[in-house]
């Protein structure tokens, strides 16, 4: 463990049951619905190369605290990926089929631009392997720094309160075990980038990359899915331009709560922007830690997992 996370990181067994939840879980709130919906369709892809680069990134770690910390990273991302997979009972209940999406976005991180020879171009790739990782990994660090960001406003998301149980569980629950693991992805991007003038030029270049994907993604993920769900509200949704999609979502976040404010979003590049910024001041690592330990669905596993045990011990 490095010296900003003073327990061991560690996946946990979690099971979620969308079997129950209605098509717009966040009542009222189609938008809302699909921007959240958004995490099942993007994060299985994006959190399996975020494993497949941590673990290429172990070689170039000395600290054996780091090395620790970057493991259980890598067992919590691999844990999230399949949560979210769970999903996809939710979505053939209600007749939408998003295959095609996560199909491509697992080519693009595997053999498209993401993947460790883009295209089939070996060259410039191989010869500059470290830094190509480098650059990645820092990319890795700004999404991580958006998890955290997101992790933190929702679980205090006062407009989401009313929306399916099980749905709620699971965006908190991973918000939280993303507060928790916030400075892994950073402090991996710093053993092969360093901290010196190099570094943090990087790390702002692979942050300007980061976040014009993840917003990219994020609305165009949620428009396709409104698409899919066409329903007449969803349909209205899908067929606004860019500029009116994003006014749309920023008068949701105003009105109802259900999603962050575009000036926090924007507000969080910052600190990201200092030279001597380092996440360990991100978050409230004790609120998302409560919310772990109470999360219906940790507890259910819990539970399940002490009622075998103990029926194990009484044969």
């Amino acid at each position: 463990m490095n010296k900003f996370i003073d327990h061991q990181i560690v996946a946990r067994k979690v099971h979620f049951d969308f079997s129950q939840t209605p098509r717009h879980w966040v009542p009222d709130d189609v938008l809302a619905t699909h921007v959240l919906n958004s995490m099942h369709v993007l994060l299985p892809a994006v959190e399996h190369w975020f494993c497949r680069l941590a673990n290429k990134t172990l070689p170039y770690v000395n600290d054996k605290n780091l090395k620790a910390d970057i493991r259980g990273f890598i067992a919590q991302e691999a844990a999230h990926a399949n949560a979210h997979k769970g999903a996809e009972i939710y979505f053939q209940t209600h007749g939408i089929d998003p295959t095609p999406f996560k199909h491509f976005l697992e080519w693009m991180f595997k053999d498209g631009f993401m993947g460790d020879t883009p295209f089939g171009i070996y060259g410039p790739f191989k010869r500059y392997s470290k830094q190509w990782l480098a650059f990645r990994m820092g990319i890795i660090a700004g999404l991580e720094h958006y998890f955290c960001f997101f992790g933190t406003w929702v679980l205090d998301a006062e407009g989401l309160e009313h929306a399916d149980p099980a749905m709620l569980d699971i965006v908190r629950w991973h918000g939280a075990e993303e507060v928790e693991h916030r400075t892994v992805g950073y402090d991996a991007y710093r053993a092969l980038a360093g901290d010196h003038l190099k570094g943090y030029l990087g790390r702002q270049l692979s942050m300007s990359f980061a976040f014009i994907a993840m917003v990219g993604f994020w609305l165009g993920a949620s428009v396709y899915l409104c698409k899919l769900d066409n329903t007449p509200e969803a349909n209205r949704i899908s067929r606004k331009n860019p500029l009116a999609l994003i006014w749309e979502f920023q008068q949701t976040a105003k009105q109802k709560k259900s999603l962050p404010d575009l000036v926090m979003i924007l507000t969080a590049l910052k600190g990201w922007s200092k030279f001597n910024y380092h996440p360990e001041h991100d978050g409230d690592v004790k609120k998302a830690l409560a919310y772990i330990a109470n999360s219906p669905a940790a507890k259910q596993a819990a539970e399940a997992y002490a009622q075998a045990l103990a029926a194990k011990m009484n044969r």
